[in-house]
């Protein structure tokens, strides 16, 4: 099986890009980079400019925050995983670094090309927003959860 094949396929897994049609998917694929990060090296740091989005080939990696209080895991990323797509859709810094937790392999996607791939194929534009209210729904859970946690315990 063709690596190019394999991309696509592991495109195609990912919910945003299910729907996308094959030819679209294999230039993407085309367009994309294969790269290897070793065991500590980051992906990208919090703070940095947005240029490509991720998809973990192989291997796991760390969603770390940080704050005045030091570095904080936020998320461990697998085989699969897309990270990096919300900054480069909202022309954002980094809001997180992301460390290889062990050897890993990823899928690179420029910004340009997931931009152009995003205003040329509606069905990824209506995933991307389904995503984003995923997100947005889960994080609101999420910190109505803590202040409720926090709340107990001020009590």
């Amino acid at each position: 099986m063709s690596k190019l094949k394999d991309e696509v396929d592991l495109l195609r897994s990912i919910p945003m890009f299910s729907n996308v049609p094959p030819n679209k998917l294999k230039l993407l694929a085309f367009a994309s980079d294969r790269m290897t990060f070793d065991k500590g090296q980051n992906l990208f740091m919090q703070g940095d400019a947005a240029d490509a989005a991720y998809v973990i080939i192989e291997g796991t990696a760390d969603v770390l925050v940080s704050t005045s209080e030091g570095e904080s895991s936020v998320a461990k990323l697998e085989r699969n995983a897309f990270v990096g797509d919300m900054a480069i859709f909202s022309d954002i810094n980094r809001t997180a670094t992301v460390r290889a937790l062990e050897h890993l392999e990823v899928l690179r996607i420029k910004k340009e090309h997931m931009m152009e791939m995003v205003l040329d194929t509606p069905s990824l534009t209506l995933a991307v927003l389904e995503t984003l209210v995923d997100r947005l729904t889960k994080t609101t859970k999420d910190l109505s959860e803590a202040r409720l946690e926090l709340q107990k315990l001020s009590a």
